[in-house]
């Protein structure tokens, strides 16, 4: 009995690879996976989008420093006048000056705050409006060469890569080309 079990195992057995060896398995029959990188911080500070927002966030932080100068420069003349008055002025002008002080400090503070938000917005929404420019660059990219993927080189989740896989030169020569008047 032990040897027919075992000769319809082995009979089962040769059936089966006869079966299946006219037949190659599904991933053979495909294309090896096609995968690129991209240094996606280095294509969008070389480009010339990325470019035109560094030269607008370097106008910006300058135009935000001369107004913090300003504002600055008045609570300190503040704070002199404060110093200055301390034993000559009565106690109600010297209570007045130290709110005024404590007021532009406060507008200071305010200000700053508020324009490092709005930095901090006009960044975020012009990354995201290159990112819709650069969108149709990667795709033409991707169906041209045949990627199945392509990953940004982040530390951490791209651990290696090979320079043949490394896409960011060409994507920051498409990007530029696809800006140009008459670009893709």
């Amino acid at each position: 009995m032990t040897r027919m079990t075992g000769s319809r195992f082995l009979g089962s057995l040769v059936v089966l690879v006869l079966l299946t060896a006219g037949t190659t398995p599904l991933l053979a029959q495909e294309a090896p996976i096609k995968i690129a990188i991209v240094d996606l911080e280095t294509v969008v500070a070389q480009s010339k989008q990325g470019q035109d927002l560094q030269a607008r966030m370097e106008s910006f932080q300058q135009q935000v420093q001369q107004e913090m100068t300003t504002l600055n420069q008045q609570a300190n003349e503040l704070r002199q006048r404060l110093a200055d008055g301390a034993n000559s002025l009565s106690e109600t002008r010297l209570a007045e000056l130290n709110k005024e002080y404590e007021d532009a400090t406060i507008a200071l503070r305010r200000f700053r705050d508020d324009k490092q938000r709005e930095g901090q917005k006009m960044q975020e929404e012009s990354l995201r409006e290159i990112e819709g420019l650069l969108e149709p660059v990667f795709e033409q990219v991707r169906a041209e060469l045949g990627f199945d993927l392509i990953l940004n080189n982040v530390p951490g989740v791209v651990l290696m890569a090979g320079e043949r896989v490394d896409i960011t030169a060409m994507m920051v020569e498409r990007f530029n080309a696809a800006a140009e008047p008459g670009g893709d």
